[in-house]
């Protein structure tokens, strides 16, 4: 292994070199060279605005596509363009119609079909773990004839469901480790007159009749109570040994519960039904783990979400044969009539909650849906196989398996282990992290793509984790389009754009501010954008004419990983090095190699080269000087690419 070696002398005989940072980059490339694999993530209603209407949309990315070219970028993953419930898209309530806030039909095909003079794909995000409350949903719902009905996760005693493994999209879980089970409730389930309950704790039943007697008040001193619809909390009256009963007037539109605690929910003191309706005359079983509403009739189904009430779960039934079932063959004709159309990848959300985080059961689901994708795209004549990548938002380790299903992955640890080393400003172990990373994934698919990125639309932004410090927003784009695998650029990123999930997600999904004045597409952001933060200068019209800006940074990079095969279709080595806050490797293809230096700390690095030429600047950012001797030294958080 090469090494570097501080030098023995502090200063030397030097001669310098610098990359001419001048302007090749504000020229596009021709598109048949660009070999990056550079994709763009945006979100369509907050990118840019084509009819002023404040909501970002499809013609509004077409119009721009000049802008996306420059960046180098070869692909764009969009949020989620089908029909759907909120901004965002992610509820979705028709997978095969486009938003109409987003546009037509017809916009998304001239979008393909301008994105493709550029050389750009066009990747759509697919959600999969679930749909909105739609037509399907609610068809489920209605009847157990329902075509839609084994679409749902949907039980009338989910607890004795799941403790029996007949929930197929648990895969033999009992514990999913996110989501939860919501009511579903049809039909008349509450009740309006007098009733006399009678709960025998000994037995943990209670018998509720309908009755002329007179009413009586709450007791103060009871030790179980009844919640009750409007009445709130009545205590019971103690008139045997385990017998306690009370006479009310009951209005309540979704039924009552059983507590044995006056002021709390927790440790089990919530007593509802495990069985249904409660029958008047007849001893209804009570329970403290179910626990649902004691009704008075109608249907009280359960459904599971992983994430939100209103994005129920959808049901491949048993993992081995999901092809086989209607939700996958529905939702496979939806993405059928996309792929025919043009589109060239897919981004899957949330693969790890198809199956609960059950990594076999997943794997084998998201190979049957390539197979099913890559066979739609090779008959409509497509080059190569489709892309499709997953977000399995989980360490490398835990997720490398389900490369046994997919091609790509995105890499979640890249950027935990990168931000972590630029803000302790230590790079010395990072490219030998990678690797670790890298040979993981090539356990399972030797012709894995590393899907390596900052942030995205679901965490905090990149900027926000660096401390919305420039220079270190700069270094950390430099480092993600030097590094193995295909880069994804997330929207406002070349722009150091920062922003924090606390107070809503929007705040991390700001729009793209394209001039210094004027408006941007921020109505369906609901008002929660930081102005404070989107000022002129971080438009793109002030920073195209500012040659230190971080979008010509970014432009720069993404230039020259277009043009060089060894930078973008490289196998990465660490190069050892005794300075710690250096990261150093070296990226060869066929017969091409560059060095690439990256210093995370805020402050001056040195090091010799023994074995390496740095006489030939590929891109630099920051400061650098290299010498005759082999030294080079290089300015905080600045970055240098050699040709050898």
């Amino acid at each position: 292994m090469r090494k570097f070696v501080l030098p023995a002398l502090a200063v030397l005989a030097m001669l310098f070199w610098s990359c001419t940072p001048s302007s090749p980059d504000s020229r596009p490339l021709p598109s048949s060279d660009k070999l990056s694999g550079i994709t763009y993530q945006l979100n369509v209603y907050s990118f840019a605005d084509s009819d002023g209407d404040g909501w970002g949309d499809l013609r509004g990315i077409t119009q721009h596509l000049d802008y996306l070219d420059a960046l180098g970028a070869t692909a764009l993953w969009l949020s989620p363009v089908q029909t759907a419930a909120s901004y965002h898209n992610y509820d979705v309530l028709d997978y095969s119609t486009i938003n109409p806030h987003l546009g037509t039909e017809a916009d998304f095909k001239e979008l393909i079909d301008k994105a493709r003079e550029y050389n750009i794909d066009i990747y759509m995000d697919y959600v999969l773990n679930h749909s909105g409350r739609g037509e399907w949903f609610n068809s489920a719902l209605s009847s157990k004839d329902s075509p839609y009905r084994s679409f749902y996760v949907l039980s009338d005693n989910w607890q004795a469901d799941v403790a029996a493994g007949k929930v197929d999209n648990f895969a033999g879980a009992t514990n999913p480790g996110m989501g939860s089970w919501h009511s579903a409730a049809s039909g008349d389930l509450g009740y309006k007159g007098r009733l006399h309950f009678k709960l025998d704790w000994k037995a943990k039943t209670i018998t509720v009749t309908e009755t002329t007697a007179a009413v009586q008040s709450s007791n103060p001193s009871a030790s179980l109570w009844l919640w009750i619809g409007s009445a709130g909390l009545v205590g019971l009256y103690q008139t045997g040994a385990d017998i306690h009963e009370i006479t009310v007037d009951v209005d309540t539109d979704w039924g009552f519960l059983v507590r044995s605690s006056s002021t709390s929910w927790d440790g089990g003191t919530k007593w509802g039904s495990a069985s249904g309706a409660v029958k008047f005359g007849e001893p209804l079983k009570l329970d403290n783990t179910v626990a649902a509403d004691i009704t008075f009739g109608g249907s009280n189904i359960w459904y599971f979400a992983s994430f939100d009430a209103s994005m129920p779960d959808l049901n491949y039934g048993p993992y081995a044969k999901a092809s086989e079932s209607p939700a996958f063959k529905a939702l496979a004709e939806s993405a059928d009539k996309w792929i025919k159309m043009g589109v060239n990848g897919l981004r899957l959300d949330a693969v790890l909650w198809i199956y609960q985080q059950q990594a076999e059961a997943n794997a084998s689901f998201l190979k049957q849906w390539y197979d099913h994708c890559n066979a739609t795209y090779k008959a409509r004549g497509g080059k190569g196989d489709i892309y499709m990548v997953g977000e399995a938002w989980e360490e490398t380790s835990k997720i490398a398996s389900y490369y046994k299903g997919l091609p790509s992955l995105f890499n979640f640890s890249y950027w935990w282990t990168l931000k972590d080393r630029i803000n302790r400003g230590s790079g010395k172990d990072f490219a030998r992290t990678v690797l670790w990373f890298r040979s993981q994934y090539r356990q399972y698919r030797p012709d894995f793509i590393d899907a390596i990125k900052l942030s995205n639309h679901d965490e905090d932004r990149a900027g926000n984790d660096l401390g919305k410090s420039l220079p270190k927003m700069k270094l950390a784009g430099a480092v993600l389009l030097t590094s193995p695998g295909k880069p994804f650029i997330y929207q406002g990123e070349e722009l150091g754009y920062w922003g924090g999930k606390n107070n809503g997600d929007e705040f991390v999904r700001s729009p793209i501010r394209w001039t210094t004045e004027g408006s941007v597409a921020a109505k369906a952001l609901n008002g929660k954008v930081d102005y404070n933060m989107l000022t002129g200068s971080m438009s793109v019209e002030f920073q195209e004419k500012n040659d230190d800006s971080i979008l010509k940074v970014y432009r720069r990079f993404a230039r020259a990983r277009n043009t060089s095969k060894a930078l973008s279709l490289g196998e990465m080595a660490e190069v050892s090095c005794n300075s710690d806050e250096l990261a150093v490797w070296t990226m060869t293809y066929e017969d091409q190699t560059v060095l690439v230096v990256h210093n995370f700390r805020n402050t001056p690095a040195k090091a010799v080269f023994t074995d390496y030429k740095l006489t030939k600047c590929l891109v630099s950012n920051g400061e650098y000087s290299a010498a005759k001797d082999g030294t080079l030294s290089l300015g905080p958080f600045s970055s240098v690419v050699f040709e050898q």
